[in-house]
Formats: structure tokens, sequence, C-alpha cells
């Protein structure tokens, strides 16, 4: 199914006449927008790198309505981790919530979720892949002191 949509979408761009992608602006690529005075996800995945911690897949996520301006998912040793970055305190208590709502939800096994400055790192052990929680623990060490 989806290789003649890629087909279709292959052939209509290029089908359309350069001239009209001048004057029109470029929405293929998101815009990323960080907030200002907190960290950002990019500078926690190069702390949690920088300590041997090999973040994998990280990519931008639509955050939940009224909470966070921009966020980032993916794993680290196999714990899925959400960062998300906030703008107000009002809007990082809606979020902090959803999040702890959400592992109710699924019976999540360890998990944590921490906050610096307007910037939340959310991880848990869906798949009860580290039971001792020291990947956890070392993500939290590094997201501490930033």
């Amino acid at each position: 199914m989806r290789r003649p949509l890629l087909t279709l979408a292959l052939a209509l761009s290029s089908a359309t006449p350069a001239a009209c992608a001048k004057n029109k602006p470029d929405t293929t690529s998101p815009k990323v927008t960080h907030v200002p005075g907190t960290p950002h996800t990019d500078e926690v995945l190069t702390a949690w790198r920088n300590a041997g911690l090999a973040p994998e897949g990280f990519s931008p996520m639509p955050p939940p309505p009224d909470t966070a301006v921009y966020c980032e998912h993916g794993t680290v040793r196999g714990v899925d981790t959400t960062i998300c970055e906030y703008d107000s305190d009002q809007a990082l208590t809606r979020g902090v919530q959803q999040v702890r709502d959400g592992w109710v939800r699924i019976d999540a096994h360890t998990g944590v979720i921490l906050r610096a400055k307007r910037t939340t790192m959310a991880a848990v052990d869906r798949e009860r892949r580290e039971p001792s929680g020291k990947t956890i623990n070392e993500m939290a060490k590094v997201f501490g002191k930033l």
C-alpha cells in the first residue's frame, strides 16, 4: 500500500514546476521551537551521549494539547524516554499529570518523570527489560546536572 502512494507522491512532486516552489514557504520541514531559559532536548541528548548512555531513535513528536511546546521521543538502553520543553509552570504541571495518568493506564513497571527548569525527562521501562532501574538512575543523574 505504501509503495503506490510513494510512487504517486514522487510523480506529483516531479511534475510541479520549480518556479512555484520559489513563491511558497517551505512547509515540509517543521520548525524546531525550543523554549528559552530551559535545557533543550538536544542538550539533554548530548549530555546523555557524553555520559555513555547512547540515546537512540529520538525524533520530534507532537506534544499533547495545552502542555509542552516541543517534545522528542526515543530510547536509552531500551528504556522508553520522552523529553519535553514547556513555556509555563502550569503547562508543565498538566504535562506531568498526563504522563502519570498514562503510566497508570499501561501499568508501568519502572518509571520516572523529572524536571530541570521547564524541561522534563520521562523514562519508563515498559518492556521490563531492566528491573533494577540502573539506566533510569544514570539518566536522572545526568539530567539533574543540566
